[in-house]
C-alpha cells in the first residue's frame, strides 16, 4: 500500500514536470517563430512590395568579385549602381573626395566616391538618409557585407517609386570605403552638400550571411523614433538590451558617423552565420533570400513610413523596448528607478509578512541567496570546462545542439544541487532569494545598463505578484509547487531571456555559451519550484527501488 501511493505520488509529479516542460517548450518555438525571417517573395510580388528575387538580381551583379576601396572592380559595381538608381527616375550624383589611405605599406592618394540618389518629396522638409555601403574586404566579393543592403536599396527605391512620391526627399546614400574604417561616412558629413537636408538616418549593416534583420541600434533620445518604428516593422526583433550591448562594444558603422552629428538614426543588421563575415565565403552562395527579404522589408517599411514624417522633432525621451510575438512593446526608460524602488518596498513587506506568518524564515532567504550563488558559480565553472573540452577535441558538433546541451548542463547542476543542499530551505525562501538577486540586477541594469533593466524588473513584477497572492495561502510553499503556478513563474523569463539567447547564440562565438549558462541558472532559481519537483522525483523514484526492488519505475 505504501508502495503504490509512492508510485501515485511520483507519477503526479512526474506529469506536473512534464506538462511544465511541455509549456515552456511551446513558449520558447511559438517565440522565436516570430524571430524567423520571412521566406523570401518572387518576381510575381505586387510592385508597391518588396521582392528579394528582384533584389538577388541586382546583387548578383554587385557581388561577382572583391571590390574594395579605389579598386577597377569597385568601379564597375559603381557604374553599375549609378545606371540602376538613374534607371528608376532618381537623380543621382557621385560625390568624389581624394584622401590619403594606408592598406599597410604606406599612404597613397585615392579617390573615394559616395553614391546619392535622391527620389524627390512633394514638400519641402529634413529628408530620410537610407544608407548602405558598397566596397567590400579584399578578402572576398561582400555579397552580405554589404551586396545585400544596397541591392535591397535599389529595389527599395523601385517599390517607393510605384507607390507615389513620398512627403519630404529620401536620399540614397551609398558611401564608399566603410570598410577602410568609415571613410565615406566621414567625408560625407564632412563635405557633403546633401548634410544639412538630413534629418534621419537609417543604416543597413550585415556582420553574418544569415538570420533576422536586427534592429540593433537607434540614437539617444529614441522615444518617437521606437514608438514609429514599432508601428510599421514587419516582424521586428530588436530590444534596448541588445542596443545596450552594442554600446559597450568596439563596433562601429556609418550610423557611428551620424550619430556623433546628433542625427537621429536606426540601425540594421543580420548576424547569423558569422563565421562567413569578411571572408572569401561571404558570396552569393551564401545568401539567404529569406534574410534579403526581411532586411529589404524593413528598408521599404522605414523609408514608406518615416519619409511621410515631419523629422525635424524626432527626439523623446528614451524607452525599454522588446519583440514579444511580433510586435515591439516599449515603455518609458524614466520610470526604471521608480520601478525599482517599488519593486524593493513590495518585496521587503511580502518577505516581513512571509516571517511573520513563520513560512518563511530570514536566515533561510539569506542561505538562499548563497545558493543562487553558488549554482551561477558552478553553472560557469562546468560550462567553462565543457567549452574547453570541445574547443580540445574540436569535432564538427551541431550548433543548436551544441547550444543546448549548455542549458542542459546548467539544469543538471541546479538538479544535483537541490538534492545534496537543499536542507531546511522551502520553495517560497528560495523564490524570495532569487528575487532578491534580481532586484540586485534591476538597480546595477538601471544605473549601468538601463536598456537591460526590463529583462530582470518585468518577471520580478510578475514574482511580486505571485507573492502577494500567496499570503492568502495556508501553505505558500506548496501552492509554489502547482504546475500551473511555475507555468506563471515561468512566463516572463523564458520569452524575454529565450529571445536574448537565440540572438547571442546566432551572434557571437561559443564562448558566449558561459555567459548564457550564468543567465540561465539565474532564471532557474526564480522558478526553483521546478527544480524541487525535478530532484524530489529522483528521491522519490529512489525510495521506491528500495522498497520494492523488483518493481519497474519511472
Amino acid at each position: 500500500m505504501r508502495s503504490d501511493r509512492m508510485n501515485q505520488s511520483l507519477l503526479r509529479r512526474f506529469i506536473g514536470v512534464i506538462s511544465v516542460f511541455l509549456f515552456i517548450g511551446i513558449l520558447v518555438v511559438s517565440s522565436l517563430w516570430f524571430e524567423n525571417p520571412p521566406k523570401g517573395k518572387g518576381t510575381g510580388t505586387p510592385k508597391t512590395s518588396f521582392s528579394s528575387e528582384r533584389a538577388f538580381v541586382h546583387l548578383a551583379h554587385i557581388a561577382v568579385e572583391p571590390h574594395s576601396i579605389s579598386s577597377p572592380e569597385l568601379e564597375k559595381v559603381r557604374t553599375y549602381i549609378v545606371d540602376q538608381f538613374k534607371s528608376l527616375g532618381l537623380v543621382v550624383e557621385v560625390e568624389s573626395y581624394p584622401i590619403q589611405y594606408n592598406r599597410g605599406n604606406g599612404d597613397e592618394h585615392v579617390t573615394l566616391n559616395n553614391i546619392i540618389a535622391t527620389l524627390k518629396g512633394s514638400k519641402e522638409g529634413k529628408a530620410l538618409m537610407m544608407s548602405a555601403h558598397y566596397d567590400s574586404v579584399a578578402r572576398g566579393p561582400g555579397a552580405n557585407d554589404d551586396g545585400v543592403a544596397v541591392a535591397s536599396m535599389i529595389e527599395t527605391a523601385r517599390a517607393l517609386k510605384v507607390q507615389g512620391k513620398p512627403l519630404h526627399d529620401i536620399l540614397f546614400v551609398i558611401t564608399d570605403g566603410e570598410e577602410g574604417g568609415l571613410l565615406g561616412a566621414k567625408e560625407f558629413w564632412k563635405a557633403s552638400k546633401f548634410k544639412d537636408q538630413v534629418g534621419m538616418v537609417a543604416n543597413f549593416e550585415a556582420r553574418g550571411a544569415s538570420g533576422p534583420s536586427l534592429m540593433f541600434q537607434t540614437s539617444n533620445e529614441n522615444g518617437k523614433l521606437i514608438r514609429e518604428f514599432a508601428a510599421i516593422a514587419p516582424l521586428p526583433v530588436s530590444n534596448s538590451f541588445l542596443a545596450d550591448i552594442y554600446r559597450k562594444m568596439p563596433n562601429d558603422t556609418d550610423l557611428t558617423i551620424s550619430l556623433g552629428e546628433g542625427i537621429p538614426g536606426l540601425n540594421f543588421a543580420y548576424v547569423g552565420s558569422w563565421d562567413k563575415y569578411h571572408s572569401a565565403e561571404d558570396t552569393i552562395d551564401n545568401v539567404s533570400k529569406a534574410t534579403l527579404q526581411h532586411h529589404g522589408e524593413n528598408a521599404l517599411a522605414v523609408a514608406s513610413h518615416f519619409g511621410t514624417l515631419d523629422l525635424s522633432g524626432l527626439n523623446a525621451k528614451d524607452v525599454e523596448y522588446f519583440n514579444l510575438y511580433g510586435k515591439i512593446l516599449y515603455y518609458p526608460q524614466s520610470i526604471n528607478l521608480p520601478l525599482a524602488i517599488v519593486l524593493a518596498a513590495a518585496l521587503i513587506i511580502l518577505s516581513w509578512l512571509f516571517v511573520k506568518r513563520k513560512t518563511a524564515r530570514l536566515s533561510n532567504i539569506a542561505a538562499g541567496v548563497g545558493f543562487v550563488t553558488l549554482g551561477i558559480i558552478l553553472s560557469a565553472l562546468i560550462s567553462l570546462g565543457f567549452y574547453e573540452l570541445l574547443h580540445v577535441i574540436n569535432e564538427q558538433i551541431n550548433l543548436q545542439f551544441y547550444h543546448f546541451s549548455f542549458l542542459v548542463i546548467t539544469l543538471i547542476v541546479h538538479v544535483l544541487l537541490t538534492m545534496y543542499l537543499r536542507r531546511s530551505r522551502n520553495e517560497l525562501e528560495m523564490v524570495l532569494s532569487a528575487a532578491y538577486m534580481f532586484l540586485i540586477l534591476v538597480f546595477v541594469m538601471t544605473y549601468l545598463m538601463p536598456g537591460a533593466s526590463y529583462m530582470f524588473s518585468l518577471p520580478l513584477v510578475v514574482h511580486s505578484i505571485v507573492l502577494a497572492f500567496l499570503q492568502g495561502s495556508k501553505n505558500p510553499s506548496a501552492t509554489l509547487r502547482r504546475s500551473w503556478m511555475i507555468m506563471i513563474l515561468s512566463v516572463l523569463p523564458v520569452l524575454l531571456f529565450m529571445s536574448l539567447f537565440h540572438l547571442l547564440f546566432m551572434a557571437m562565438p561559443p564562448i558566449v555559451n558561459v555567459v548564457c549558462a550564468v543567465l540561465f541558472s539565474l532564471n532557474l532559481c526564480m522558478i526553483y519550484p521546478l527544480i524541487r519537483n525535478i530532484s524530489d522525483l529522483f528521491k522519490e523514484n529512489k525510495g521506491i527501488r528500495r522498497a520494492d526492488p523488483l518493481r519497474i519505475e519511472l
